[in-house]
């Protein structure tokens, strides 16, 4: 037993250094497939981020008058806060707005103006996973009219807008996905059944002496294994460190998931064994 695993695992080595050009042409294709999948990847992980981000900002900002008394201020933010459509509204006197500005604008209104005129206000954090940008659209024009309210900031539609655009680039981003997968199969598929082409007359007089499918093709697989490993991994450090370059050199902050090297790798052993295996069926009947 000891003795055909060894045979099996030479012969894999054997195939790997006999078939140089064969070889060669697979690594590079899964390096050139899986650079693309590994950039695709990280730019779906960052979109996610994106996203994310764009419905942090589901939130509008009423701007009161300077007549609203606090409790008048405090009972329409309860009022908001009973609003199926919000989840929470949060009180900014007028201190907290001139810290805002301070913050912002580097400059103590006080000290500018000798008075704070900034308004009190409240802002309004709405429902992410249930929102709906009519309703909120209906919600603003109901309360404009309240004669407490001098103004009402929202940015909604331009956010619904672009998180659109990101959807749709996520579609396309998977389209593009199983392309690059399905030309993947294709190609190793192709170069593995040139590779067992080469080899027909060893795999002969394997069958000669009573060798079984699985143990033909083994040594194959090995093979295949060597070269997804050495491909995929190629991939993996010319899309991590291609990264670490463009957030260096631009100033970007693009984030690279710790466990993309994992993927990267454990896909191209699966689409490898996938394509291999199909080709095989085909000539080894």
């Amino acid at each position: 037993m000891i003795d055909k695993i060894a045979f099996l695992f030479v012969e894999g080595i054997k195939n790997f250094t006999r078939n140089k050009l064969t070889n060669f042409i697979c690594i590079v294709t899964i390096f050139i497939n899986f650079t693309i999948l590994g950039t695709f990847f990280v730019l779906g992980y960052n979109t996610d981020n994106v996203v994310n981000f764009f419905r942090s900002k589901y939130t509008f900002e009423i701007f009161l008058n300077s007549e609203t008394s606090l409790d008048q201020a405090v009972t329409l933010k309860n009022k908001l806060s009973n609003n199926a459509l919000v989840t929470s509204v949060d009180f900014i006197g007028k201190e907290e707005s001139a810290k805002i500005f301070y913050d912002e604008f580097g400059e103590d209104i006080m000290e500018v103006l000798g008075y704070n005129p900034l308004p009190t206000s409240l802002k309004v954090n709405l429902e992410e996973n249930r929102f709906d940008s009519n309703q909120v659209n209906t919600l603003i024009e109901e309360y404009k009219l309240n004669s407490l309210i001098d103004e009402i900031s929202y940015q909604g539609n331009y956010i619904d807008n672009i998180e659109s655009r990101i959807n749709l680039f996520i579609f396309i981003f998977l389209v593009l996905v199983l392309l690059v997968i399905f030309i993947s199969i294709q190609t190793i598929g192709n170069t593995t059944g040139l590779s067992l082409s080469n080899r027909r007359d060893f795999i002969e007089i394997l069958r000669y002496n009573g060798a079984s499918n699985l143990f033909i093709k083994t040594p194959f697989f090995i093979e295949i294994f060597l070269q997804s490993l050495i491909g995929s991994l190629l991939a993996f450090f010319l899309v991590k460190y291609g990264f670490v370059v463009i957030n260096s050199y631009l100033g970007v902050n693009i984030e690279i998931d710790n466990y993309l090297w994992a993927w990267i790798i454990t896909l191209s052993l699966i689409i490898s064994t996938y394509a291999s295996s199909k080709s095989m069926k085909r000539i080894l009947v």
